[in-house]
C-alpha cells in the first residue's frame, strides 16, 4: 500500500502564475524603454537587440498569438527595416565615391588630367543607384569576398524585417476591433515600405491597398492619416509605372487635406489655425508633386556638365551596361516573402512627405 502522506511530501509545487507574471513584467518594461530610447536616437542596432529580446519574453510570456506579442515584433520589424535602410545607403554612397575618387582618378592620371583628380576626391555623392557588384569586380578578389558579405548583411536585414512584420500580419488580422485593425494597417503599410526599398513595386502596391482598405472603414475622410495612405498607394503606382492610377490617387490626398482644411479654417483655436497654416503647405506640395508626375522628366543636357562630372557620367553608364550584361546588378526583390494565394489576407517621393500628410494632427485627426 503507498504511503499518501510520503508522496505528497515528494511532489512538486506548481509555480504561482502570479509571482511569474509578477516577476517578468519589470524585465518587460525595461527592454521596451531601452528599445523605445534607442530607436528615439537612431542606434539601430541597440533597437534591434532590445525589441529582439522583448519579443521572445513577451512571446513565452503571452503566447505566440497575443496582440501584446504582434505590438513587440512590430517594433522589433521596425528597427530592422531602418538598419537596411541605412546600411543600404551608406554602401550606395561608399561605392559612388570610391568610384569616383578611385577609379575615375586612375582615369585622370592616364590621360594627364592631374587638377581635375585632385577636385574629384572631394565630391559628395547622394542617391540609391547600386553598383556594388561592379565594384567588386574591380577589386580583386577580397573585393569580391568583402563585397558579397556587405550584401548578404543587407539582404538578409531586409528579409528578417518582412518576416517579422508579416508574422506580426498574420496576429493582428485575426482580430476585428478598431484598434486591433488599424494596428494591422500599420504593419501592411511597414510591409509596403519593406517592398518599396526593396523595389518591389508590384507588391507594394498589394500591402499599400490592402492598409488602405482597412483605413477607410475607420478613418473619416478629413483624416490625414487617410491622406497619408492615399500617398503612399499613389507614390507605390507612380514607381510600378501606371502614372494615371497614381495621379488619381493624388486627387483623393487632395481632396481628404482640402476637407481638413476647411473644418481647420473654422475654428478660432490657435492650434487649428497653425495646423491649417501648416497644411496649406502641405497641399502646395502636393500640386507640386502632381504637376511633376504629369509631366516627362526632362533629359539631362551632357553638353552643361562639368569635365569632371562628365567623366563620371561616362564611367558610370559604362559600368551600368558591364553589370546588366553580366546580370551581377543586385535585385532583392526575391527575399520578398510570398504571400500564399489562397491565404484569406485581403486583396492586395518620397515618404517623407507621406509622413508631412500625416504629422501636426496625430491627436487631433
Amino acid at each position: 500500500m503507498v504511503d499518501k502522506g510520503k508522496q505528497a511530501d515528494t511532489s512538486v509545487e506548481a509555480p504561482d502564475p502570479q509571482t511569474a507574471f509578477g516577476a517578468v513584467m519589470p524585465v518587460i518594461a525595461d527592454l521596451l524603454e531601452r528599445g523605445t530610447r534607442a530607436f528615439a536616437l537612431g542606434n539601430w542596432e541597440a533597437a534591434i537587440e532590445q525589441f529582439g529580446e522583448l519579443s521572445s519574453i513577451t512571446e513565452e510570456t503571452f503566447g505566440s498569438e497575443s496582440q501584446r506579442y504582434a505590438d513587440c515584433l512590430v517594433m522589433y520589424g521596425r528597427a530592422l527595416l531602418q538598419h537596411a535602410i541605412e546600411q543600404s545607403a551608406l554602401l550606395a554612397q561608399k561605392t559612388l565615391a570610391e568610384a569616383a575618387s578611385g577609379t575615375l582618378n586612375k582615369e585622370s592620371e592616364e590621360k594627364g588630367e592631374g587638377e581635375a583628380q585632385s577636385s574629384k576626391a572631394n565630391i559628395q555623392f547622394e542617391g540609391e543607384p547600386d553598383f556594388r557588384q561592379v565594384e567588386e569586380q574591380d577589386s580583386g578578389v577580397e573585393g569580391v569576398a568583402e563585397g558579397k558579405e556587405e550584401d548578404e548583411e543587407d539582404e538578409d536585414d531586409f528579409a528578417a524585417a518582412w518576416n517579422v512584420l508579416d508574422l506580426a500580419r498574420v496576429i493582428q488580422e485575426k482580430a476585428t476591433d478598431k484598434k486591433s485593425q488599424l494596428k494591422y494597417a500599420e504593419t501592411l503599410m511597414l510591409l509596403g515600405d519593406v517592398s518599396m526599398e526593396s523595389e518591389n513595386f508590384a507588391q507594394a502596391v498589394k500591402d499599400f491597398d490592402a492598409a488602405l482598405l482597412v483605413k477607410q472603414q475607420f478613418l473619416g475622410d478629413d483624416d490625414r492619416e487617410l491622406a497619408e495612405i492615399f500617398y503612399k498607394v499613389a507614390l507605390a503606382h507612380e514607381y510600378n509605372q501606371d502614372n494615371q492610377r497614381a495621379l488619381e490617387l493624388m486627387g483623393d490626398v487632395q481632396r481628404i487635406l482640402g476637407n481638413r482644411l476647411k473644418h481647420l479654417e473654422a475654428s478660432e483655436a490657435t492650434e487649428d489655425q497653425e495646423e491649417a497654416q501648416s497644411l496649406q503647405e502641405v497641399l502646395a506640395d502636393v500640386a507640386s508633386k502632381i504637376d511633376e508626375w504629369k509631366s516627362p522628366p526632362k533629359p539631362v543636357d551632357l553638353n552643361a556638365l562639368s569635365e569632371s562630372e562628365q567623366l563620371l557620367a561616362d564611367k558610370a553608364k559604362e559600368m551600368l551596361k558591364q553589370a546588366m550584361e553580366a546580370g551581377t546588378i543586385n535585385d532583392i526583390s526575391s527575399l520578398v516573402k510570398k504571400r500564399d494565394p489562397e491565404s484569406k489576407r485581403k486583396p492586395e517621393g518620397d515618404d517623407s512627405e507621406a509622413k508631412r500628410i500625416k504629422s501636426d494632427d496625430a491627436g487631433q485627426a
